[in-house]
């Protein structure tokens, strides 16, 4: 509906209006009306009407004053001049002042008023259609002007181009707000950006880069001549042309409050993080390649550093090691650490091997080769424990391709610490009969997780939270075993395992699995096995 204001200081005029035709009928209704123009201007501010039609003659405010800020202040409204017969000054000035077309008074009939809308609402359409094409080709150009920028500022980036006169040249036909000289480079990269294109998909990044280039641009117009273009993917460059700024102090304030807010910005609005590398300023646009490149390269350092960091001026490159291989013992005490439901040692093992390859800084091929070694333990494990693999991965993806969505060090030490938890939850959980009671197995769980400390029936029958005589009868029921019998009999089956590994002594391993006593261990041992732990050591050596 196109809304209509009526203005008169004649109350039987404008209910005379009102009641000419049928307003809805014909896509038109009425959203006011006023006595003056003093009293329009603020209909006018709370409505927003399309069309005007209005009086000349008025006290307060008349028809030609009120035309006159509706013009200044609304120029899409379209006004209609309302007239006497012998107000012809007041028309003509109403007409040269910006009224549409205008009505007499004592020719005023439905015919008349339909037609002098129809015309108005012609002119609105026709203007919001040329507002239309006008905004159309204003983004078009601006789009152009974009995509222009961009490709100029990769060219620039990767050293495309380099000769002075063409770099100013291309600087003054796009109207970049750029110098020539005494530049910094940062170099930004969003973090977790394989995550987020898997969480997003195609669309959903798109939106994401275009908002992120959004937030930056609005942010950098306030810090004077800068520029920020998407290099690629997860990458862009923001370059900032310094002027006469020369200490070092200066820029690193300059530059870093522009920094600190783009990252404020980013995360609360698009919940993101990203890491910045604040090259070190240089003289020529020329170079602005090599800069690029070596803050490019200190990004590098954001594996071992974390994310969300920011990483100022050039990194010396140290010699990465190598480190190829699983130390042969770490591997042994990791099986070993699975084969007796031993947590503690598992996460102690893989802690100390990620720790070892932070301190020594190993090149993260390096990396990935150790991480490769590690599921395939994994997958070893699983398949001697009758697991299948595919229940310990958390989606289709092969593992050793989820690697390479991981950023730092520490996300892949978690992703292997998870994967590593999962395989240890499914071997507790699959020698447990699917036929025993609820009761029954959460006490063996208890035990897997325990048998290595000093616990009783008691004490499993507190953590499930009933009484110790309804375990026992529960238990002894399923198992065919009573508590303490089928205790001793984990922890000798955890004793083999830790006999047959060749990584501990016989006075260790009793402690390791939870007997007090050695003589007692001995006798247990002996009871379920047929054989002392010596004689089962001595047959494994052989």
């Amino acid at each position: 509906m196109i809304k209509v204001l009526i203005v008169d200081d004649d109350s039987i005029a404008r209910t005379n209006i009102k009641t000419m035709i049928d307003w809805n009928q014909n896509g038109f209704e009425i959203c006011g009306e006023a006595a003056n123009g003093e009293v329009a201007i603020q209909i006018i501010r709370d409505s927003m009407p399309d069309i005007v039609i209005t009086d000349m003659s008025m006290p307060v405010m008349n028809g030609i004053e009120l035309i006159d800020y509706i013009v200044e202040n609304f120029s899409n409204i379209k006004v209609i001049a309302l007239s006497g017969y012998d107000e012809y000054d007041f028309i003509r000035q109403s007409m040269k002042n910006g009224a549409i077309d205008y009505i007499l008074k004592h020719k005023l009939d439905a015919g008349t008023l339909l037609n002098v809308l129809n015309i108005a609402r012609h002119l609105i359409i026709h203007d919001k259609e040329e507002n239309e094409n006008k905004c159309r080709l204003q983004k078009q150009i601006m789009n152009s002007r974009n995509v222009m920028v961009k490709e100029f500022i990769y060219q620039l980036a990767l050293g495309g181009i380099d000769e002075i006169d063409e770099i100013k040249q291309k600087i003054d036909e796009l109207n970049i707000d750029l110098e020539l000289n005494n530049l910094v480079v940062v170099v930004v990269e969003i973090d977790d950006f394989l995550f987020l294109q898997e969480k997003l998909q195609a669309k959903g990044m798109i939106k994401l880069i275009s908002s992120f280039m959004d937030i930056s641009t609005e942010i950098l117009k306030d810090m004077g001549k800068s520029v920020i273009s998407n290099i690629e993917n997860e990458r862009f460059i923001i370059i900032f042309s310094l002027g006469n700024m020369r200490s070092d102090l200066q820029i690193h304030d300059y530059i870093m409050t522009a920094i600190n807010r783009i990252r404020t910005s980013i995360k609360r609005y698009l919940n993101i993080t990203a890491c910045f590398s604040i090259s070190n300023t240089f003289d020529s646009i020329q170079d602005l390649h090599r800069y690029y490149k070596k803050a490019v390269e200190a990004l590098e350092g954001k594996f071992y550093k974390g994310k969300n960091i920011v990483i100022q001026g050039e990194i010396k490159s140290e010699t990465e090691k190598e480190i190829l291989n699983l130390e042969v013992e770490d591997e042994k005490t990791i099986v070993s650490s699975l084969k007796t439901l031993d947590k503690q040692s598992l996460e102690n093992c893989i802690k100390k091997i990620f720790d070892n390859l932070l301190v020594c800084k190993v090149s993260q091929r390096s990396i990935k080769m150790i991480c490769a070694e590690l599921i395939n333990i994994v997958n070893k494990v699983a398949r001697e424990s009758g697991i299948d693999i595919k229940s310990i991965y958390q989606n289709e993806d092969i593992p050793y391709d989820e690697m390479k969505k991981y950023e730092t060090i520490e996300d892949v030490k978690q992703w292997i610490i998870g994967i590593y938890d999962k395989l240890f939850k499914l071997i507790e959980v699959s020698n447990i009969d699917p036929s025993y009671s609820e009761t029954t197995k959460k006490a063996l769980e208890f035990i897997q997780r325990n048998y290595g400390n000093n616990i009783s029936l008691n004490d499993a029958a507190d953590y499930i939270g009933i009484s110790s005589s309804y375990l026992s009868r529960v238990f002894k029921k399923d198992c065919n075993k009573g508590f303490n019998e089928y205790l001793n009999y984990i922890r000798v089956e955890h004793a083999k395992q830790l006999i047959e590994s060749g990584d501990y002594k016989l006075k260790d391993i009793v402690k390791k699995v939870g007997f007090n006593n050695y003589t007692y261990f001995f006798k247990v041992f002996k009871d379920f096995i047929g054989m002392t732990p010596q004689d089962y050591e001595d047959i494994i050596k052989c």
